[in-house]
């Protein structure tokens, strides 16, 4: 959360599920969300099984033209952060070189990646964001990797988070939707629901909603 909420690997809520919801919605579709781990998700597009993804980037697939993208939904934030008592952290510099950082398995993390090449920090992956957040609670690491919605709802609704108040911005990055080439519902459908839903401000609302 806030972007979903999985149960019995069935997506039960979170703005991942509003805004597949809402774009169903639109279409007149009954929606099905497929719960896959990361890794199998290409194969899945692939083979014709995925007809929409969001919460998504060029940058994060190996074949971003293998879709039809739509604009900019919103954008995130890749944030450092650290357990209660860290002093705030200025500039990347003021890292100690090697210093272990909680991050999520399979996420690729563009302003950082150099440092992590050479050693100056080390990952610690978790399977998700919410294990990185819980990893940091217990100040298993001395910083963690996480995008800035992840951490203002965790805050919010762990009061005994035991993390500092401050976060430090790495990385923003433009979150889209997109189309497979091989969906079965032309993509020019799909997208027009989406950017109907973008232009009216409804997107928007379903995040304010969580904050």
């Amino acid at each position: 959360m806030p972007f979903g909420r999985v149960e019995n690997e069935r997506l039960m809520g979170g703005i991942y599920a509003d805004i597949l919801g809402a774009v169903a919605q639109k279409m007149q579709l009954v929606l099905l969300p497929v719960v896959l781990p990361r890794k199998r998700i290409e194969g899945a597009v692939v083979s014709g099984d995925i007809d929409l993804r969001c919460y998504f980037n060029p940058e994060w697939t190996p074949n971003p033209t293998a879709y039809e993208w739509s604009k900019p939904l919103f954008s995130l934030r890749d944030v450092l952060f650290a357990p209660q008592g860290t002093p705030e952290l200025l500039s990347l510099d003021a890292i100690p070189h090697g210093t272990p950082v909680s991050t999520t398995l399979g996420y690729v993390y563009p302003s950082l990646e150099a440092r992590f090449k050479r050693g100056a920090l080390v990952r610690d992956d978790s399977a998700d964001e919410e294990k990185v957040l819980l990893k940091m609670t217990a100040e298993r690491t001395p910083l963690g990797l996480t995008n800035s919605h992840a951490l203002d709802w965790y805050r919010k609704n762990v009061p005994k988070h035991k993390l500092a108040p401050w976060q430090f911005v790495v990385h923003t990055t433009d979150i889209f939707c997109a189309v497979p080439k091989n969906a079965a519902i032309p993509a020019s459908r799909t997208l027009a629901a989406i950017e109907d839903l973008r232009k009216s401000g409804r997107i928007d609302a379903m995040l304010r909603a969580y904050r």
